[in-house]
């Protein structure tokens, strides 16, 4: 079984026990973008408004975005979109709440490093939720969002930071601690072949680096601290220079 394949397997099952993340809109989520009140959020807090406020008419691919949160409610707000996604199980639930909202989504199953059904420029926006921790390499995903968006276009990526793989907690008398033990890049597989789960930690050289590298032009940054202290998490917007 390839690392995709796993991948797909372990997001169908963490669907299948509802875990938090994968709840959908809600319906006054939903009328709240229908009215011009869109809420996108970004763990506990949101996507500045400011980053999402021209989006009526616009074509969005909410890239690895499935599970019926995001992409309902940019379509609510006036977007045309697209969501592609590897779990069969959170693109269900897209297809779930767009019938009964009546919701013209599109919903492609693929992987997120292969984006060459799309031709070059099709998309005014690209919305990554944090899913990047399950790809092997972040490069070849920000050259294909280059090559699929317009010129103008804009990239919005969450992601892990790096101090959620370089710290092991140590488990002691005095209620633990946690010690950087690991180094970058991370692959969970090689500290624990036996278990099927697989991530991956990735630097902030390939994660800002290779937006850069692949011709984007940053924009826009912010963090979100969780109340695990190495539960830290990034949000970024960049530009396709035309």
């Amino acid at each position: 079984m390839n690392v995709y394949e796993q991948v797909e397997r372990n997001i169908n099952e963490l669907v299948e026990n509802n875990v938090n993340w994968s709840a959908c809109a809600t319906s006054e989520e939903m009328q709240n973008a229908k009215e011009g009140k869109l809420t996108i959020k970004f763990f506990d807090k949101e996507i500045p408004s400011d980053w999402l406020n021209d989006i009526k008419g616009k074509k969005i691919l909410c890239l690895a975005g499935a599970g019926g949160l995001q992409a309902p409610l940019l379509a609510c707000a006036g977007a045309e979109v697209t969501v592609l996604d590897i779990s069969e199980k959170m693109l269900e639930k897209d297809r779930k709440i767009a019938e009964v909202e009546q919701l013209n989504i599109k919903i492609e199953k693929g992987n997120m490093c292969d984006l060459s059904r799309f031709s070059d420029g099709s998309f005014d926006y690209i919305l990554n939720p944090t899913s990047l921790m399950y790809v092997p390499n972040v490069k070849p995903v920000f050259k294909e969002c280059y090559r699929v968006l317009k010129n103008g276009g804009i990239f919005i990526m969450m992601a892990p930071s790096p101090i959620n793989y370089l710290c092991d907690f140590i488990d002691d008398e005095n209620g633990g601690y946690y010690k950087a033990v690991n180094r970058m890049p991370y692959c969970s597989a090689d500290f624990d072949s036996s278990s099927n789960w697989v991530e991956y930690g990735h630097t902030m050289e390939d994660y800002i680096g290779g937006q850069i590298e692949s011709g984007f032009v940053i924009n826009g940054y912010s963090e979100c601290q969780l109340e695990d202290i190495t539960e830290l998490h990034f949000l970024t917007r960049a530009i396709k220079m035309g």
